[in-house]
């Protein structure tokens, strides 16, 4: 007996590298887990680098030339992605998988055409 298999939904606006972005246009951010951890990781670094400024008194000039140059040793060390591939080297991290701040292998699979299906705007 065959089966019958759904195919990927690339004419959906929701459809994205064999991925559903869905639950991420219907409330962006509320999913931790499809964040990029490379990027999640940054930001708390910066957090902190933020705390230590404030705890030094640092004026914002120094505090950001302080961060430029930090951030400039941290682009250039591996990210320690084990999924990252090379994509634009002119955005961070420089990730094909990297849409914005949403890492896309972590977004649920597109199980093709459902309920959520929307045509693509052209």
């Amino acid at each position: 007996m065959s089966q019958i298999l759904r195919l990927p939904a690339t004419g959906c606006r929701h459809f994205i590298q064999g991925r559903c972005l869905y639950e991420e246009h219907l409330n962006p951010g509320y999913h931790g887990e499809y964040r990029c951890r490379v990027i999640t990781k940054l930001q708390e670094l910066y957090d902190s680098f933020l705390n230590q400024a404030d705890a030094f008194g640092l004026d914002e000039l120094k505090a950001t030339d302080i961060w430029e140059k930090r951030f400039r040793e941290l682009y250039r060390e591996d990210t320690g992605c084990q999924g990252h591939e090379p994509g634009d080297m002119n955005v961070f991290p420089g990730c094909v998988h990297c849409l914005e701040d949403i890492c896309v292998p972590l977004l649920p699979q597109c199980g093709g055409c459902c309920s959520n299906y929307t045509h693509k705007p052209r």
